[in-house]
């Protein structure tokens, strides 16, 4: 039994990264919100955990679902495409950076790190407990 590199904790880790790159684009954004002509960015973000434990299997390698995707990208940086979502409002200076939605994916994204590192702890707080079992018992 591999304890600490089960697909498992890969497809944990993968997902972390992918909602990390998407705070870093929500705080681009957000620092933006006043710059004329800048566009809403967004990363690619529809694996779900299933998706990524499936693609351990697959050699870590994502499906594309989109056309702007980029064929066999990997868990890596790169994985995610950043693009610019359509029908976005405008507002007279060209930016269309809504700060309700970007606090709204930001909070998503919040719940998402939580979520994960809550499994984490559950993960080895089990480890812990059967080792400390394991030492009380000899």
């Amino acid at each position: 039994m591999d304890l600490f590199g089960s697909e498992t904790l890969r497809a944990i880790e993968g997902y972390m990264g992918r909602l990390s790159q998407r705070q870093g684009i929500i705080a681009s954004n957000l620092a933006n919100i006043d710059t004329p002509g800048y566009k809403t960015k967004e990363i690619s973000f529809h694996a779900t955990i299933d998706e990524l434990l499936a693609d351990t299997n697959r050699s870590e390698s994502l499906r594309t679902t989109r056309e702007r995707h980029i064929e066999g990208a990997s868990l890596g940086p790169s994985a995610n495409l950043v693009f610019e979502p359509e029908g976005l409002i405008e507002r007279a200076d060209n930016n269309n950076v809504d700060i309700d939605r970007e606090m709204m994916k930001l909070s998503e994204t919040t719940f998402g790190h939580s979520m994960m590192a809550q499994m984490l702890r559950g993960r080895y707080q089990r480890l812990t407990n059967a080792i400390n079992e394991r030492g009380s018992s000899q």
